[in-house]
């Protein structure tokens, strides 16, 4: 079983309506897509920084997207 990996985006990222965050599996040798890989679990950390309620922070449905095979 492959090890959990935490890869950060850059600090202070603005998420805005329309952005997508793809999760892309490569192999640690080679660089190359690595197919068939499951994801069970994905955790993304945010910061509230309009200064507004944390309850304020919209969320939106979270879907899987096909990439090149």
């Amino acid at each position: 079983m492959a090890q959990p990996l935490i890869a950060s985006l850059p600090r202070d990222l603005d998420l805005d309506n329309g952005y997508t965050i793809r999760i892309t599996a490569l192999s640690p040798t080679t660089g190359a897509v690595v197919s068939g890989v499951k994801i069970s679990a994905a955790v993304i950390m945010a910061g509230n920084i309009t200064g507004g309620e944390p309850t304020d922070l919209v969320t939106g449905d979270w879907v899987l997207v096909p990439g090149p095979e």
